[in-house]
């Protein structure tokens, strides 16, 4: 038995306060699409009491949101075991060249395209790519923002530089998201050095392939000789990049928890680009549940002046994207955009809010196919918008 798969899951006591909490079990109402369910699984299957093929059916289906940790009262480190777990159930050949290809930039932007010609609507959406052929107002990849140049002699004396993660592919398919972040670190009076376009490893640990993950991050880490803070606007990205193990782990920051501390709120007392709309904000899960960033994007939008935020029912339930869960989890994935999109369109509001690319390209998805107003936008879009007005 794995001394460390049971030292993890020897904290669960079991209580089934995570079963509400878990998206999975809400939908199925089925012990072993639960995480404590889960966690016996893995048990039972390190013990030798059942085989790690009969454990990863339900292994398989978790979405890996870890809202479950959120509601833990024993701090059970879910995650990590969900990832241990899955190093003795490896993607299949097709699931992993899959993941690889995705967390390698120059091929993935090639996939990018081919997706254009993807026959249906109704295909699962890959993180970051839209599906169904290309329309006038749903392009595959987010076009150039338009914004004119700052102000320079508006804006504060540089003090502080960072790093800012560009990523697989955040970078790339949302150059309007990475140039709000750009635009707004600037107005708080910091310089950024763009990092080169590669992969974090989060993809790949979340898919078991821990060898690979951490190579990626090595690689990533050697780009990065200086020693200053790592700004990330990828919730997933994120949250890889914070765990206890990685070597960014006190100097990755989210971008709206680094603007509020650097007092982006004062200079938002005087914008009025967004005045007279409504926004809701969408927790990404790996924003809320694995870095725990919940009040920042709120205060920070609440700060907008005459930008209203509503609660989004639910808002920090998965919205079935989870890295390439919709992709091998299609059906699943389309339950949870579904009950997440119902719950947007009964807010009224003009714009939904969220951190994460992959949320970013799913919630979008179900925009499209309702032929809905409703924007999806990046946090840091509202508010570079709160400034430049609306991309």
């Amino acid at each position: 038995m794995s001394d460390r798969l049971q030292e993890l899951a020897s904290h669960c006591i079991r209580c089934g306060f995570c079963l509400e909490a878990c998206p999975t079990f809400v939908l199925t109402g089925d012990e072993t699409q639960s995480p404590r369910g889960r966690i016996a699984l893995a048990m039972a299957a390190d013990a030798g009491e059942m085989t790690w093929a009969d454990a990863r059916v339900g292994l398989d289906t978790c979405l890996g949101c870890r809202a479950c940790e959120t509601a833990c009262p024993s701090a059970v480190h879910y995650g990590t075991i969900l990832e241990e777990a899955r190093t003795h159930t490896p993607p299949t050949w097709t699931q992993k060249a899959f993941v690889k290809t995705l967390t390698n930039p120059s091929t993935a932007i090639k996939l990018v395209d081919l997706s254009a010609f993807a026959p249906s609507r109704r295909l699962p959406a890959v993180p970051g790519l839209g599906q169904g052929r290309p329309q006038a107002d749903s392009p595959q990849r987010q076009p150039e923002p338009h914004w004119g140049p700052l102000p320079i002699g508006n804006l504060p004396p540089v003090t502080q530089e960072v790093y800012l993660l560009r990523g697989c592919l955040a970078g790339s398919l949302f150059p309007t998201t990475l140039a709000a972040v750009t635009r707004l670190l600037r107005r708080v009076g910091v310089q950024v050095r763009l990092t080169p376009e590669a992969c974090c490893g989060s993809m790949l640990a979340h898919n078991g392939l821990q060898e690979d993950a951490a190579k990626k991050m090595a690689h990533l880490h050697a780009t990065m000789p200086d020693d200053l803070p790592l700004v990330t606007f990828t919730a997933g990205c994120g949250s890889h990049l914070r765990e206890e193990a990685s070597p960014f782990a006190d100097r990755a920051v989210d971008i709206t928890e680094f603007l509020l501390a650097r007092g982006l709120t004062d200079h938002l007392t005087a914008a009025n680009g967004v005045s007279g709309l409504t926004v809701t904000y969408h927790d990404a899960c790996h924003l809320a549940h694995g870095q725990k960033v919940r009040s920042a994007p709120r205060q920070l939008l609440a700060a907008v002046p005459g930008l209203r935020l509503i609660e989004l029912k639910e808002s920090d339930m998965c919205c079935g994207s989870a890295g390439t869960y919709n992709v091998f989890q299609p059906t699943m994935a389309r339950k949870l955009l579904e009950r997440k999109w119902e719950n947007i369109a009964a807010t009224g509001a003009h714009i939904v809010a969220q951190g994460n690319a992959g949320c970013h390209s799913w919630i979008a998805q179900a925009a499209r196919e309702r032929g809905s107003q409703i924007r999806v936008m990046h946090t840091a879009e509202v508010l570079e918008s709160a400034f430049s007005g609306l991309p």
